[in-house]
């Protein structure tokens, strides 16, 4: 299958693929220099590397790999240094190519070094988990956190290719399975009534990756944020900021937390249930549907309340994300399954009741 993200001389293909065998032929068009880097944890690097490897410098490639911490807090000006000064020290005659080999951590900081490192190298994308294959790897959003915030420091820059090679899912630990599936169900709420409707009937089959359920997960995932960024690429027209659904409180506690309590699909599937709560209760949304995205999100394994942290906490840490806006947070609401709203008009005091019941 091939998806293309729309964007005039920064267009490029999302290959979602059965192996790497296939890999070589696809950047055969790009122009690329035939030489760079695979940043890639080393765990992954070790179980799957000489695989991807193999294939790329039987194909003529000229690679070296560096490996960071699989975590988020390697999304650091400090990593970003460090791996910035290893490309610096390796003259090479032709521009680099970097490969995002991993997660969407591996994926973010990759971009966001291509887009600083000789003022814009390419990069591939080449995503291991559910959540970077459906979401984190397509849209051309890099960047890295700071204390007081998620992805507070970032770039738009477009990989010159997505390829997403489904085999990888079956190596992922039932935790990154749930953590991504919360992606998937973002999906649904905001536009894809009939995603949600799949997921809440085939939602076994979709936790053990079933090849069926994959496809249609990433088919539509992927589509759905193609056709998006490819209609609103830096989020000029409010489009693009339906995709943040769950992710105004979801960001909050990953900061509030130093990004060691929840996984980044956790935390957003707290924030999906806390903004269909507010939703509802400023009768936007009904209630029939609350339930719906509630059970779905309990039933796939993931957490609904957020503990350990206070309201105090998490409100303060809404005031340094980006989708703080006009002195209010920013939130994306639902109306339905399948529909959403953009609006900072949310009552303060109604807020601050609703945090307090998803927050212990």
């Amino acid at each position: 299958m091939n998806i293309v993200v729309r964007l005039g001389e920064r267009s490029y293909r999302l290959v979602v693929a059965n192996s790497y065998h296939n890999l070589p032929a696809q950047l055969k068009g790009l122009d690329l220099s035939m030489t760079g880097w695979v940043i890639s944890h080393q765990q992954l690097l070790r179980r799957y590397g000489r695989e991807l490897l193999g294939i790329l410098r039987t194909a003529g490639w000229s690679l070296q790999t560096v490996t960071i911490p699989e975590s988020e807090t390697s999304k650091s000006f400090a990593m970003v240094q460090r791996l910035i000064q290893k490309l610096a020290r390796t003259p090479t005659l032709r521009t680099p190519v970097l490969f995002a080999f991993g997660g969407g951590v591996v994926g973010d900081v990759t971009g966001f070094v291509a887009a600083v490192f000789h003022r814009g190298v390419p990069y591939i994308q080449l995503p291991t988990t559910l959540l970077a294959q459906v979401d984190s790897a397509i849209g051309g959003k890099v960047g890295v956190d700071l204390p007081e915030g998620k992805n507070l420091v970032g770039a738009f820059y477009q990989p010159r290719m997505v390829y997403n090679n489904v085999e990888m899912l079956q190596s992922l630990p039932p935790r990154q399975r749930r953590s991504g599936l919360a992606e998937v169900i973002k999906c649904g709420v905001i536009a894809d009534p009939t995603l949600f409707a799949f997921l809440e009937t085939h939602l076994r089959a979709c936790l053990l990756l079933e090849p069926q359920a994959v496809r249609t997960m990433l088919e539509r995932s992927c589509h759905l944020k193609a056709r998006i960024v490819s209609r609103d690429e830096r989020e000029c027209k409010r489009l693009r900021i339906h995709l943040n659904f769950g992710h105004t409180l979801g960001h909050a506690l990953e900061a509030v937390s130093r990004y060691r309590r929840w996984t980044h699909g956790e935390a957003i599937a707290i924030g999906m249930c806390a903004a269909a709560e507010l939703s509802a209760r400023m009768g936007l949304f009904s209630r029939e549907d609350v339930r719906r995205v509630v059970n779905l999100i309990d039933a796939a394994g993931l957490p609904t309340r957020a503990d350990g942290v206070t309201p105090t906490a998490v409100l303060q840490a809404m005031h340094y994300d980006k989708k703080f806006i006009h002195g209010r947070p920013r939130w994306v609401l639902p109306t339905r399954i399948g529909r959403v709203i953009v609006t900072e008009r949310v009552p303060e005091a109604l807020l601050r009741r609703v945090i307090g019941d998803c927050v212990n």
